[in-house]
């Protein structure tokens, strides 16, 4: 190939820039124009549309065709219509109007969806429903000639011819500019070379003597500055990806910690549990050891409860779906119920727990549960990080605005990093192995929740390891003390039925069918037991119970089809239906009680709290709406 001087070279790449920059300025002035003009043919076609729409709805609802072809023979004043077309209810053709029979559909139900305008080659169609007081009586269709490839062609002609003319004289300037042009050129290569070499992104091209050619330069220059620029946030991007990664690091390993946690927490109640079967299975076992194995037997399987209950609880502050229900509560009395029930966890570690309250009362607006249930926690951490021998000191104090609870133990402390990520989910001030059971780590998280939610805060000061905790609860005070409302009659924790029930239960957990049916034997029922919903609804319409203990989850058919079954039989309308499950949400109970449940027990059930429950007098049944 024949060498090219740099001037020849700069003039071929001048034209070819300029010639791509017209017909790029060309094409995109060729699409607009042919976008506006479609979008003028569009606007064209949906008003007339919507005029012969509206003039036609009175004829199609009276059903006078005739008027419907008048007002369709105007379009003949207007050739680049070339079909028009009014449908009735059926999809028949009314009436028309077409340069040939072709351009018509053969029909258009009513119940078709309307579209466009739609292009076609040089046609431009639509369809349009015809209304009458929001009534859809008939379809309407126009197809119009759009004329926008000759336009198109007309409109590149001139485009052509302003690009050729702008490239002659483009070409003279060129020959004459590219003097000035190299100069500045090799200056620019020159800083070009060194970026690419040093990476050095704040260098820059020197100003030339020209104008015109200041604006290359000064181009040049902008270029660099946006690679700087773009090498800055990639850079940074880079940095934040690192933190992300770091932070799904932490994550995983707080999810392995957590499961490691969670496993090494249900081990600690099942292994008593276990021991305490041993021991109930042994023949020639004391009363008094049988005793204190039921008794353990009860506390862990508690202590599982509580587990479970603060996974449900973590789950609820995770998707921001904790609620509470307010109203004036003496928070002295919830700090002393709070006290008495850490006195034996307290007493069990040798430690000294005080309660200081003050002479008069103080109230706050608050959920009484969900507060004990912040206090507990609060003194129980402080009992189990306490070494034998110290204390726990729980005081209640006001300001006019606020009351503040303070739980101040000495014990293991918290290291000022560790201060604030204790309230994160999952997270353990003490993750030796030493620690014993301590629990998941979601009681801070929790009680945080709790108390923003009633415009609280709950935070925490340590001196450092082994120097003791404090942590603080502030909550929004209540001047006005509430109205005392008679004491709540307590009822007893074994209440009987008047009379012995017939009660069926359908469950597919044979452990928990036996363990129920002899508890419930035993206080006088007649309990019949089944595994699947198809035979909970065979023995309910061949003996109707009174009350029926249904699974939600059993084979066949499941507890909501069971309760629906047994509604919409006459026979077995009038059974008491009671939910005994595992599915505890709110849409859970909902489903229930549009199924036909008249209460909904979560597993695991109390006997005491059935008993109650099924000497209480039944409600009229409930029948789900068919």
């Amino acid at each position: 190939m024949k060498p090219t001087s740099l001037r020849q070279q700069l003039t071929r790449a001048a034209m070819l820039t300029t010639f791509l920059a017209i017909l790029l300025s060309a094409g995109a002035l060729l699409t607009y124009e042919l976008m506006v003009y479609r979008r003028v043919g569009i606007a064209d076609m949906r008003t007339q549309a919507d005029l012969i729409a509206r003039s036609i709805a009175p004829a199609l609802e009276s059903r006078n065709t005739q008027a419907a072809w008048e007002n369709l023979y105007l379009l003949r004043q207007q050739p680049q219509i070339r079909a028009a077309a009014v449908y009735g209810r059926d999809g028949a053709l009314i009436a028309s109007h077409t340069t040939t029979k072709s351009e018509l559909r053969a029909r258009i139900p009513l119940a078709s969806d309307a579209w466009g305008p739609r292009f076609s080659g040089s046609s431009l169609e639509m369809v349009r429903p015809i209304e009458h007081n929001g009534a859809r009586i008939g379809m309407l269709y126009l197809k119009a000639e759009h004329g926008v490839w000759q336009r198109f062609v007309d409109f590149a002609l001139i485009v052509l011819a302003v690009s050729a003319v702008s490239l002659v004289a483009a070409y003279y300037l060129f020959v004459l500019l590219q003097r000035r042009i190299t100069a500045p050129l090799e200056k620019m290569t020159s800083v070009a070379r060194d970026v690419i070499g040093s990476h050095n992104w704040s260098l820059r091209a020197p100003a030339t003597d020209y104008k015109d050619l200041d604006v290359l330069v000064d181009a040049f220059n902008r270029m660099l500055s946006e690679c700087e620029i773009r090498t800055t946030e990639l850079e940074r991007e880079m940095v934040t990806r690192q933190g992300v990664e770091r932070e799904l690091r932490q994550a995983d390993r707080q999810k392995d910690t957590f499961l490691a946690t969670l496993a090494h927490e249900l081990r600690n109640p099942l292994s008593p549990m276990t021991s305490a079967v041993a021991l109930l299975q042994m023949p020639q076992v004391s009363p008094q050891a049988r005793e204190k194995a039921l008794a353990v037997l009860e506390r862990q399987l508690q202590h599982i409860v509580r587990l479970v209950n603060d996974l449900l609880d973590a789950s609820r502050v995770a998707t921001g779906k904790l609620s509470l229900d307010t109203a004036p509560v003496n928070i002295g009395e919830l700090l002393h119920t709070a006290t008495e029930g850490a006195q034996a966890l307290a007493q069990q570690h040798g430690l000294q727990l005080t309660l200081h309250l003050p002479d008069a009362a103080l109230y706050v607006n608050g959920d009484a549960v969900r507060l004990t249930q912040v206090f507990s926690n609060l003194l129980n951490n402080a009992c189990r990080y306490t070494p034998h021998g110290g204390r726990v000191d729980l005081s209640l104090t006001s300001t006019p605005s606020s009351v503040e609870v303070t739980v101040v133990d000495t014990g293991i402390g918290v290291e000022p990093a560790m201060q604030e990520r204790i309230f994160d989910l999952f997270e353990q001030a003490d993750q030796s192995m030493q620690r014993g059971s301590a629990g998941l780590g979601v009681g801070l998280t929790l009680s945080r929740q709790i108390i923003e939610l009633h415009d609280g805060s709950l935070s925490m000061h340590s001196e450092g390891l082994h120097r003791g905790s404090c942590f603080t609860v502030r909550l929004p005070r209540l001047h006005r003390e509430p109205p005392r409302d008679e004491p709540p009659t307590v009822a007893p924790s074994h209440a009987q039925p008047s009379r012995p029930l017939r009660l069926l239960i359908a469950d597919d957990n044979v452990d928990l069918t036996v363990s129920l049916s002899a508890v419930l034997s035993s206080h006088g029922h007649l309990v019949e037991v089944v595994h699947d919903g198809e035979a909970a609804v065979r023995a309910a319409r061949a003996q109707v119970p009174d009350v029926a203990l249904l699974d939600i989850g059993m084979p066949g058919l499941d507890g909501h089809q069971v309760a629906r079954a047994l509604r919409a039989d006459a026979t077995t309308q009038g059974i008491r239906l009671v939910a005994i499950t595992g599915w505890g949400r709110d849409a859970d109970r909902e489903a229930a009680r549009l199924a036909g449940f008249d209460q909904h027990l979560l597993k695991p059930v109390n006997p005491e709290q059935l008993l109650r429950l099924l000497s209480e007098p039944p409600e009229a049944p409930r029948v789900p709406p068919a």
